[in-house]
């Protein structure tokens, strides 16, 4: 990794920020009980609203959102969107000052969970819009830019674009070739460049886009806010087929010499990787709900064709096979849910959530496209033809393993995010060693996260329902921060380069912070049936062989950090490849 890369790369990772988050202290084999306990709720006003909307919102989907047509026609109906808008929906999240209903993300979250459990590209549709679209105005909009943009946006009378993608540049967000040149002597910025794959590109009424700035002796991103009444801007390609979501548009656009006033900046000059990252990580967190939602759709199909689809005699629900399959299908769904809605409390509580967020996207797309893949499986033949939802299902579904960040990518991110803080402190340890009395403070830190690696983390739940829960969780901990540790004491900086160890340790990291939002969960379930756990249902014990589930893949990944055939696949690759 060059200079410029590593510059980069610190840009993304946001170094210096003080406080870690919860699954960033996981790398250092420490447990914050405080941030994921109790399991997130919003007060009982907000859930009277919400409860309003979502019944608003059951009757529009019953009366309008018909999914085969939408997929069919590849576009959603003027009478489905005005519905959205008049019940709020495009500014779920917007404040009222701005036109929009001012709920939380956990809201935003239900809301997108039932729009996808009937289409899910009418759910990503919203979530374009609102969580990338109109999110880099709201997050780093002036006053003056919020109050000209966000009430049409909030109100459904135009739609937001978020343009990153290029031909070159994808899940590379800082490799953008698109150009922004200040024009002194007008006042404005000279944008040049093309854009690939914007959702909403040709029907959007404001895009946030990318394009690199000089700043300095450098070339940095910056981010700006275009119209398409603008001179310059070309709709190059209106609506491109796409695999799935074809609810959606999705358009290829050109940018020849187009002037952006100043005024039309959004954040500072040079700012825009930040804005760019930090709004992928609100989308991130809608793409949780956006699977949950499917998931919950597949699993209820799955459930009633295994209990009425009779072979040999017997409900195939009685092979253990299919057992197997229907338990899997439960736990990943329950583990979805549960992930989604500690996600967005973490975003309520304005806590760190960039690689929570980026957990539940690639924990919650995978599980989706295995609860599909088992969903088929059960319905065999019955799944193969267009007539059964599940080939649209599976369309859309690969869709959200790429979407907002390539999978692959965000398993190297997770890996690489985490890994820093500990690598930083153990530099800075072997360096003080060479004269160990000139800094204090950094032994006696450094000692007393080496004394919480070798304790087993305290998780302080009471309940006995879960204790074998609770201390799998607590022993994977450890565990994993030792293997952190191990990892560095091996490899040393090598180690960001190695992407085959960074996506196991990102494996685990997604196994514990997934494992724990279901445990929270689950002592918060108990808690409103005050420890009655047959008032529970199924709850309980899909939750627990969730924990059981991720706990087991994650000891066998640990047990693969040092034993395992990396340099043989990279170098029979190689051989393949001939690079």
């Amino acid at each position: 990794m060059d200079e410029h890369q590593k510059r980069i790369a610190e840009e993304i990772m946001f170094a210096g920020a003080k406080n870690k988050s919860f699954a960033k202290q996981l790398y250092f084999g420490d447990f914050d009980f405080s941030k994921t306990f109790p399991y997130p709720k919003v007060d009982q006003n907000e859930e009277i609203k919400i409860e309003a909307l979502l019944e608003k919102l059951s009757v529009l989907i019953k009366e309008k959102i018909h999914p085969i047509t939408i997929d069919q026609n590849g576009e959603i109906p003027d009478d489905v969107l005005n519905g959205l808008a008049e019940l709020g929906i495009f500014g779920i999240t917007v404040p009222k000052e701005y036109g929009g209903l001012g709920m939380s993300q956990y809201a935003y979250c239900r809301i997108e969970e039932m729009l996808a459990y009937t289409c899910a590209s009418t759910a990503f549709f919203v979530s374009a819009h609102q969580s990338l679209g109109l999110k880099a105005i709201l997050l780093f909009g002036t006053e003056e830019q919020k109050q000209k943009w966000l009430p049409e946006l909030a109100q459904g009378k135009k739609y937001a674009a978020f343009c990153l993608s290029e031909l070159n540049a994808g899940s590379d967000a800082a490799g953008i070739e698109t150009k922004a040149v200040f024009d002194a002597e007008k006042n404005v910025y000279r944008i040049t460049g093309k854009k690939q794959w914007t959702t909403h590109g040709s029907i959007a009424g404001v895009l946030t886009v990318m394009a690199k700035t000089k700043v300095g002796d450098q070339e940095k991103t910056t981010a700006f806010i275009i119209t398409p009444d603008m001179e310059g801007f070309k709709i190059t390609d209106p609506s491109l087929n796409k695999v799935g979501m074809r609810g959606t548009v999705t358009s290829n656009l050109e940018f020849n010499d187009v002037h952006v006033p100043i005024g039309n900046i959004l954040g500072p000059v040079g700012g825009g990787l930040k804005v760019c990252l930090t709004v992928l990580d609100y989308g991130r967190t809608t793409f949780g709900a956006i699977c949950t939602g499917v998931a919950k759709f597949g699993q209820e199909r799955a459930i009633y064709h295994a209990k009425t689809r009779v072979q040999f005699k017997r409900p195939i629900a009685s092979f253990a096979l299919i057992k197997e399959k229907i338990a899997l299908i439960s736990a990943l769904t329950y583990a979805m849910e549960a992930t989604t809605y500690l996600t967005a409390g973490l975003v309520s509580k304005a806590e760190d959530f960039m690689l929570e967020s980026a957990m539940l996207k690639v924990f919650a797309s995978d599980s989706l496209w295995k609860i599909v893949y088992e969903t088929m499986q059960i319905h065999g033949g019955h799944s193969y033809f267009t007539d059964a939802p599940f080939e649209r299902m599976m369309r859309d579904a690969r869709f959200t393993t790429i979407g907002e960040g390539a999978n692959e990518v965000l398993r190297a991110f997770i890996g690489l995010v985490g890994m820093r803080d500990v690598g930083m402190e153990l530099k800075e340890v072997l360096g003080m060693l060479k004269n160990p009395f000139s800094q204090p403070k950094i032994l006696s830190r450094f000692g007393m996260t080496l004394i919480k690696r070798l304790k087993t983390p305290s998780i302080p739940i009471k309940s006995e329902h879960l204790k074998q829960e609770r201390k799998a969780i607590s022993k994977a901990v450890r565990r994993f921060g030792f293997g952190v540790i191990k990892i560095f004491t091996k490899f040393g900086e090598e180690i960001f380069e190695r992407q085959l160890t960074l996506d196991r340790i990102a494996s685990c990291a997604i196994a514990i912070y997934t494992s724990t939002a279901v445990l929270s969960k689950l002592v918060d379930d108990l808690e409103e049936v005050k420890g009655n756990r047959a008032l529970l249902g199924d709850d309980l014990n899909i939750g627990k062989y969730y924990i059981r589930y991720a706990m087991d893949n994650l000891n066998s990944t640990l047990d693969s950090l040092f034993l395992n055939n990396d340099e043989m696949i990279e170098s029979l690759s190689d051989q393949i490849t001939r690079i």
